[in-house]
């Protein structure tokens, strides 16, 4: 009788463990890289949250390869560590393109809405009966809050990587990316960002891609620098490609916006470059008048153009004829180079390549500042660093380079500084006309400023046929969207959002691939062990349990 109240008090107790399961969780993260742990400004951002939302995973399909079902399988776990520390509703959907929209027209219309809300297919090859099948994948979601709706693209890194690399990176950032698209629906207090317009005569088409990228997140304001008597009231300023000088006031005004603890981005040309008809390129030096200004900061900004012979875009050049008409091809133009981001910047941590246009080299100054400097954006080594006066004909492209003449070694194209910055102005006069009653000679504040030595990175081209703007860094040669927005977005978020949001992107989780000659070495080895362990432990589970009831019940 013991025996049977014994048996249906341990059944009773296993079936209500299993009815109990879907509610409890108990986990440790035992991994070495804290994988399974949110960020703890992930958790803060969810307690904030005042709706429910509703988020559809694209990334379905049941042939998917391997690297994508884990990139799946890991987005799935971060949305339920999500939707767990969430004290609102978060509910999570998978939808499948092609089971759910059979009809092709239909389909079509879903890819053209996911696209325009930055979910492109990305296609797939499989074997399936010795042919190839191709399949298109959509890697991404969607978050709806109220009637307001962002998409996420979840496969993200360093095209230049290989596939195994770039879905490793993509792994890194899912927590950084899925909470940034959260935080965008959020109404939380949004920060100002002022753009100069009396000093650049970049047309506002060329600057849609960056307006239409930041204005998700911050309040965008144009401002006339030598008509504000201060820059009191904006978080930010953003500086795109000066063409002429500052004024010694206007250049006061950016002094102490920064001295206050104001952040900045400037993307600034070295060199100005002209066309010499039918021959090529010619740079001449560039002074827009922040030159001095940076160089008391601790960064020089050269008169020079980098050209990169490894990394590079490329541009259709006549090589020939075609029969009566002329033979274009793209061709490497070394003048636009493909910048990579410093890994061990939360910035530029797994990000895509940048795609520049005569890019001018920053170097570090040592001095008093006290700023701290870091390196954002590098060439490749095989780079050469020409001071202007300098020509770049057309006839160099496509050529095989002479490694004897590019070797400047890698360059730095941007730096970040950050920390409490000192006047410039400090112990000389000061501007006549300039505001002397505010002035502050070292700031208590922690200020940062990032520098660009290209004011072309943040500016999107134009398509030649329907004269709209194309976006941020898209390549129309290569048909390729590099990394642009990506940076900018970042780089903003890092000077006026909280860092702690962009430590989800410090998360290292490291391959760990098998060693195949081992695998095949001792692959009989492995299936005889796979197969006797589990047997042998059940064997002695079984022994275990009757030499304990002889114990107690052989008497």
């Amino acid at each position: 009788m013991k025996n049977i109240r014994a048996w249906i008090l341990f059944i009773s107790a296993g079936l209500l463990l299993l009815l109990a399961s879907p509610y409890i969780l108990v986990r440790w993260d035992l991994s070495e890289e804290k994988k399974f742990t949110l960020n703890e400004s992930t958790i803060s951002t969810l307690q904030a949250l005042d709706g429910p939302i509703r988020i559809k995973v694209y990334l379905a399909g049941k042939d998917l390869p391997g690297g994508f079902k884990r990139l799946q399988k890991a987005s799935f776990a971060i949305l339920q560590d999500i939707q767990r520390n969430s004290p609102q509703t978060i509910s999570i959907e998978t939808v499948d393109l092609y089971e759910a929209y059979p009809d092709a027209s239909l389909r079509e219309q879903q890819i053209f809405q996911l696209d325009s809300l930055g979910l492109p297919p990305t296609n797939l090859v499989n074997n399936e009966g010795g042919k190839q099948v191709q399949q298109m994948v959509f890697p991404g979601l969607v978050i709806e809050k109220g009637d307001k709706k962002t998409g996420v693209l979840l496969l993200k890194g360093n095209q230049l990587a290989s596939s195994q690399e770039v879905l490793n990176q993509s792994v890194e950032g899912l927590e950084y990316e899925i909470m940034q698209g959260i935080q965008s629906l959020m109404d939380t207090a949004r920060k100002k960002i002022g753009f100069f317009l009396d000093y650049s005569r970049v047309p506002a088409i060329k600057q849609l891609g960056l307006i239409e990228s930041l204005r998700k997140s911050y309040d965008l304001y144009p401002v006339d620098l030598s008509a504000s008597s201060t820059l009191v009231g904006l978080d930010a300023i953003c500086v795109i490609q000066p063409d002429r000088k500052f004024s010694p006031t206007d250049q006061f005004k950016i002094d102490q916006f920064l001295v206050k603890g104001g952040k900045g981005i400037f993307f600034l040309e070295g060199v100005r470059v002209d066309t010499i008809q039918g021959q090529g390129l010619v740079s001449s030096p560039m002074d827009v008048g922040l030159e001095e200004m940076l160089y008391r900061y601790g960064l020089r900004l050269n008169a020079n153009w980098v050209k990169d012979a490894q990394l590079s875009g490329m541009i259709p050049l006549e090589v020939g004829n075609f029969g009566n008409k002329a033979n274009l091809q793209l061709m490497p133009w070394p003048a636009f180079p493909l910048l990579t981001g410093n890994p061990a910047s939360v910035i530029t941590k797994n990000l895509d390549a940048i795609y520049s246009k005569f890019v001018s080299s920053i170097d570090t100054v040592s001095g008093s500042s006290g700023l701290k400097k870091t390196p954002l954006l590098v060439t490749s080594a095989y780079t050469q660093a020409q001071k202007a006066p300098a020509t770049l004909p057309f006839a160099s492209s496509g050529k095989d380079f002479n490694p004897a003449q590019y070797t400047s070694g890698p360059q730095v194209i941007s730096y970040l500084l950050e920390g409490q910055f000192k006047s410039i102005f400090a112990n000389r006069p000061l501007p006549q006309d300039s505001l002397a009653n505010g002035f502050v000679a070292q700031g208590q504040q922690a200020g940062g400023l990032i520098v660009v030595g290209d004011g072309d990175l943040a500016l999107n081209g134009i398509d030649p046929n329907t004269k709209g703007p194309m976006p941020l860094g898209f390549d129309p040669f290569a048909k390729h969207t590099f990394a642009n927005r990506d940076f900018i977005l970042n780089a903003f978020h890092y000077l006026l959002d909280d860092q702690k949001a962009l430590l989800a992107r410090n998360k290292n989780i490291r391959l760990r691939p098998l060693d195949m000659v081992k695998v095949q070495e001792g692959r009989s080895y492995y299936q005889f062990l796979n197969v006797l362990v589990p047997v042998g432990f059940g064997i002695l589970i079984s022994l275990l349990v009757i030499l304990y009831r002889k114990r107690k019940y052989g008497a």
